[in-house]
């Protein structure tokens, strides 16, 4: 019987933290999707497998909640596990610890099975006949569910797709997405503050030469700080992704 999950060790390296001595949210990103990409390799459906049938998982939505973010030196353990098919939606849930075992972050979140071909999404369920799944054991108790596009958002810059943003599905990667959303703060925020939630939902891939303007908007007026965010591409024509973010006071010393 194949096991339901799947962990893996990383030691984080001095190249992979920011000014503060905290791993960066984009290289957490990339550590989610290597998990993941383990376990399905070792489930027989791996990349390669898929390609070869003109097919490969996309991220559709991912929700994260943060508590801790380690620094260079530290090791985590990154366990996942799928929950199960909703309609498309593959989905697949994340556990991040310290080597102590203290949990750190969690995340949930939706995968579609797309026809290179086509780009277009496929039912995922042939896929899903060699995944043992564990439709109740929930990373985080609320779903990424479709977010409200902005109403009062400010343009806050432009950003283009170059060769090393792509994966290899020759679009964005979706870690790529969350530094752009990063850099949309002056570095003032990340000095004080960190994010402790981040939710970001993919409407659109971008390919190499795409730009996207991106709009940022402050949602909350007292507290810790808020926003969402969104990046619009060919002339403000489609949406590529929406974002909301919630940040956290930084713990003393770090």
């Amino acid at each position: 019987m194949k096991r339901t999950d799947w962990e893996e060790s990383y030691h984080i390296r001095t190249f992979e933290v920011d000014f503060r001595n905290r791993l960066h949210l984009t290289v957490l990103f990339h550590l989610l999707q290597e998990t993941a990409t383990k376990q399905i390799e070792r489930q027989g459906v791996g990349v390669e497998v898929l390609k070869s049938r003109d097919e490969a998982w996309v991220l559709s939505r991912l929700l994260l909640e943060i508590d801790r973010y380690p620094g260079a030196g530290e090791e985590i353990r990154v366990r996942t596990w799928p929950r199960g098919i909703e309609r498309l939606f593959a989905h697949r849930d994340f556990q991040v610890a310290a080597s102590a075992g203290d949990m750190i972050g969690k995340a949930t979140s939706y995968w579609l099975l797309v026809d290179l071909k086509t780009r277009r999404p496929k039912r995922p369920a042939d896929v899903f006949k060699h995944m043992p799944t564990a439709p109740d054991r929930m990373a985080v108790a609320v779903k990424p569910d479709k977010l409200p596009s902005l109403e009062k958002a400010e343009p806050v810059g432009t950003v283009q797709a170059g060769y090393s943003h792509l994966d290899l599905n020759r679009h964005v990667n979706n870690a790529v997405y969350v530094e752009w959303i990063l850099d949309a703060f002056p570095a003032e925020v990340h000095e004080r503050f960190q994010v402790t939630r981040l939710q970001i939902n993919f409407q659109a891939e971008t390919r190499i030469g795409d730009r996207l303007v991106l709009f940022k908007e402050a949602l909350s007026e007292t507290g810790p700080p808020a926003f969402g965010v969104e990046g619009l591409k060919d002339g403000g024509k489609i949406l590529a992704f929406q974002a909301r973010l919630e940040w956290g006071e930084r713990p003393a010393g770090s």
